[in-house]
This record gives C-alpha cells, structure tokens and sequence, in this order.
C-alpha cells in the first residue's frame, strides 16, 4: 500500500507485515492464551462429566447452559461488543463441550456395565 509523504507529496510502499507485526504478535498470544483457556475449560468439563456419571446426573442442565450463555451476552454488552458475537462464541463452546461430556458418559456407562 502506497503512503503519501507528507514533506514532498510523493508516494512511499508501505511494507504491511512490518507496520503490522507488533500487533500481530500481540494477537498471536492474546490467540495461545485463549486456546489454552479453551482446552482447560474442557479438561473440567470433562471431570463434570464424570461426576455426573459416577452420581447418575444428567448431562444436559440446561439451565446451567442458559446462565453461561447469558452471562457472555451481557459481558460483550459491558464492554461494548456485540451480545450475538459472544452469546454465538458460548453457544458453539458449549455444543461441542456437551458432545464430549455425552460421549464419555457413554463410555463411562459402557465401561460399568457387568
């Protein structure tokens, strides 16, 4: 991309990956953080999953759902994104999180029988 100079009026290239790069970098570990938080957050969905197996609670608690979802909606409210970019995000986790607890239930359920 071209940038006018403002001493001569004349165009200078703009080199976008060195402009851009502090910013990348940041982005790039803001994006490890969040991935490690994902994978975490699964790690105890799992461990919820055997609890309610080993207590025979059902998996689905959509109640508990509907709180989690809820709260991301009004976090992006707070702080000024929008409540559909959050509450969506929280929806999909939580799909996949349900799919995962279902499966080890079954597994777990599986394994239990004589």
């Amino acid at each position: 991309m071209d940038s006018p100079d403002t001493a001569t009026g004349a165009t200078t290239a703009v080199d976008a990956g060195a402009v851009l790069a502090p910013l990348r970098g940041q982005l790039d570990e803001i994006d490890r953080e969040i991935l490690a938080l994902i994978v975490r957050r699964m790690r105890v969905c799992l461990d919820v999953a055997r609890l309610k197996s080993e207590h025979t609670i059902p998996m689905m608690q959509q109640s508990r759902v509907s709180q989690v979802v809820g709260r991301a909606r009004a976090y992006a409210a707070e702080h000024g994104l929008s409540e559909d970019y959050l509450g969506d995000l929280y929806t999909r986790i939580i799909a996949e999180t349900c799919a995962e607890e279902d499966r080890l239930i079954s597994e777990l359920t599986r394994e239990a029988r004589p």
